[in-house]
């Protein structure tokens, strides 16, 4: 269905860490959304090929493309698409994320009915669609009255995301109250930004999605669960590998540096206490990303070493390095651009 006139939500789309699935759900969004809505696309360093086929779709749906020659990081990107709406009701969704039929009507029912400043769908995760659940809500503190209580520096956070890796026909069906969801899809009451301020920019790379439901919740606002909304997250895996085209972009998505600066910036900003167990298990988790999403997709490309376990694990040891100098250059490139096109 095509973007149509007095819309009460604006989708707003931005890439989350490559862009080989960006056409597949861009179409899942127009077959499956009914009612009225806007859209605000925001491509920033995508192939020229998808962006052109994106300012066609533009050109011939009626939605704004917004197109950025540099890398943005996933707040600066949702934040210049949130300038540009103006409905009541905005949507983030990322750009490797397929819908399913009716999908968008639920999570506006849900907020008009409960008055909840952010909703949240079932996120699936992988293939087949729509099966197997990524999140379905989540937590960050087994008592909210007292996290906001504890004394700045001595806050301990937890990170629990409901019913990961179960099949969806096992999980309640009823919309709850949760404390957190991730920014795979979302809706937020406009109005919620004009209490907390646009997404927080310092949050590069991870994280951002808790740091935006601790301000909402910070703020008396409520965030909800809707099961009957479901959409699925085409992770990274051997089923859909990421192109070596966007590798480039994607080392720079998911740099240890972008990383560890959220981190800092997360743990600063709402008073964490840094030597808990979360941060140091997070620190040695930095890396796992360039392995699964790089550095495995490289070594199973070579002859002969892609048949032995153990050449590949010796030969993965040996490429491991290079990847990370590759994305720490391309990071620090990537930064320098960002200093000289801020957003707009």
């Amino acid at each position: 269905m095509d973007v149509l006139d007095e819309a009460k939500v604006t989708l707003i789309v931005t890439p989350r860490e490559r862009f080989g699935v960006a056409r597949e759900s861009l179409t899942s969004i127009f077959d499956h959304t009914t009612g009225p809505f806007d859209l605000v696309y925001v491509d920033a360093a995508g192939p020229k090929d998808l962006s052109a086929w994106v300012a066609e779709q533009a050109r011939v749906r009626g939605f704004q493309h917004l197109n950025f020659s540099h890398v943005l990081t996933p707040n600066e990107a949702r934040n210049a698409g949130l300038r540009r709406a103006t409905t009541p009701y905005v949507v983030f969704i990322d750009n490797d994320v397929i819908c399913s039929p009716n999908w968008l009507e639920p999570l506006i029912a849900s907020a008009e009915s409960t008055g909840a400043d952010v909703v949240a769908p079932l996120t699936c995760q992988g293939l087949p669609v729509h099966t197997e659940v990524h999140q379905a809500g989540g937590l960050f503190t087994t008592d909210l009255a007292r996290f906001f209580a504890t004394p700045h520096g001595e806050r301990i956070i937890e990170e629990v995301m409901h019913y990961q890796g179960q099949k969806v026909d096992e999980i309640p069906k009823e919309p709850v109250a949760t404390q957190c969801c991730e920014f795979h899809c979302v809706l937020v009451r406009r109005s919620v930004f004009d209490r907390i301020g646009g997404l927080d920019t310092q949050m590069l790379a991870t994280k951002e999605h808790i740091d935006f439901c601790m301000s909402v919740l910070a703020n008396g606002g409520t965030v909800m669960f809707e099961p009957r909304s479901v959409v699925t997250y085409l992770y990274p895996g051997r089923s859909r590998p990421i192109a070596a085209s966007d590798w480039s972009f994607f080392l720079v998505r998911w740099s240890d540096a972008w990383q560890r600066r959220s981190f800092d910036r997360f743990k600063d900003k709402w008073g964490l206490k840094s030597d808990q167990p979360y941060f140091a298990k997070r620190a040695r988790m930095l890396s796992w990303r360039y392995k699964e999403g790089v550095v495995k997709p490289i070594v199973m490309k070579l002859p002969g070493i892609n048949r032995s376990p153990l050449l590949r694990k010796a030969t993965g040891k040996l490429v491991a390095p290079f990847v990370s100098a590759a994305g720490a250059a391309m990071t620090a490139r990537a930064d320098r651009q960002r200093r000289l096109h801020p957003e707009r």
